[in-house]
């Protein structure tokens, strides 16, 4: 017995580390984004952010302010968004739409909630508009809001899209970001 106690000492210390192992997260664990979970009309807060996305468009044209338009296959998200600790430099500068394993970044063609200065505890409302290719009408893509572009260890406010489920309309408006009227 005495001989074969340190085999088993060792083989339960072998299986302990096995074990540490396993369930050891990788080293990129540290730095992913929060996950706040995005409803239609449900207010989802962040940490530096509280946003409700109200509606969602899909639209063969989209006019914006001064006269512009520009044809394609566009997404308009009309959102409401404050801040809810710190105005200072708070504004949604991460707007990105993935679709598979491609990115498109909200335009910055027109007038939009992309960059606007929040404030604490006083909701703005806009909208933010993605080009798209043509094929992404009939895909699901995810809408992901954070305070920054670089979401590494941040909240970031994400909503399932199902682009096949929304009826194009002809014309849709990108409107300029306004204070909400409650």
């Amino acid at each position: 017995m005495k001989r074969a106690t340190p085999w088993l000492i060792t083989a339960a210390l072998l299986v302990g580390a096995w074990l540490v192992a396993l369930v050891t997260p990788d080293d990129s664990a540290s730095v992913e984004p929060f996950i706040v979970p995005v409803t239609i009309d449900e207010a989802a807060a962040g940490r530096d952010f509280t946003v409700t996305v109200r509606d969602v468009t899909l639209a063969d044209k989209v006019s914006g302010s001064g006269g512009w338009s520009a044809e394609g296959t566009w997404l308009v998200v009309e959102l409401d968004a404050e801040a809810n600790v710190d105005q200072f430099g708070m504004s949604f500068r991460g707007a990105t739409l993935i679709i598979d394993d491609q990115s498109f970044r909200a335009s910055e063609r027109t007038e939009s909630f992309l960059s606007t200065q929040l404030v604490t505890g006083v909701s703005q409302s806009g909208a933010l508009a993605f080009e798209l290719p043509e094929d992404a009408r009939e895909r699901t893509g995810v809408l992901q809001l954070s305070a920054n572009a670089d979401t590494r260890a941040d909240s970031v406010a994400e909503l399932e899209i199902d682009l096949s489920a929304l009826t194009p309309v002809a014309d849709a408006e990108v409107r300029e970001t306004e204070w909400t009227h409650p």
